[in-house]
């Protein structure tokens, strides 16, 4: 029984440090995808005329405000798709508990497209609040998304 105490803590020994180590690799990944974007978006507004904001600010100044805005576009999105992962779930759960306390499918589905509506309003508004913010620095939230 010991044996397999201690296999289950080195696998999750192992589990923990090769998730640190892949969380590491995919954080270097995606702040190199976003220096990339940043530059091609910095090209294009250099194309396209400077808007207002950041007309005044030198090019250095304007590089950290894209790179920054990139991250915070990226960050966003995480925020998104947690809240709408596990609020889904608990959307799906609560509902659950709708249908049997209320014994039918018809309280399951109006508690799930309701708690559905709630998380897809919720993260609309964050989406859009983020655009307007980046919007009045003159930034596109568009172009500075990574996939």
């Amino acid at each position: 029984m010991i044996i397999v105490l201690y296999a289950a803590l080195g696998l999750a020994a192992i589990t923990l440090i090769g998730n640190l180590m892949l969380a590491k690799w995919n954080a270097q990944r995606v702040e190199t995808r976003i220096g990339e974007r940043a530059q091609a978006y910095l090209a294009s507004l250099e194309r396209e005329g400077l808007p207002e904001p950041l007309s005044a600010m030198s090019d250095i100044e304007r590089r950290e405000a894209v790179l920054s805005a990139g991250r915070e576009v990226r960050i966003e999105s995480g925020r998104r798709f947690y809240i709408a992962t596990i609020g889904g779930m608990a959307v799906f759960f609560v509902a659950l508990g709708f249908g049997i306390e209320a014994g039918g499918v018809r309280a399951f589905l109006l508690a799930l497209a309701v708690g559905g509506a709630a998380v897809y309003g919720v993260t609309v508004f964050m989406r859009r609040s983020l655009k307007s913010r980046l919007a009045a620095r003159g930034l596109d939230a568009e172009r500075l998304r990574t996939t």
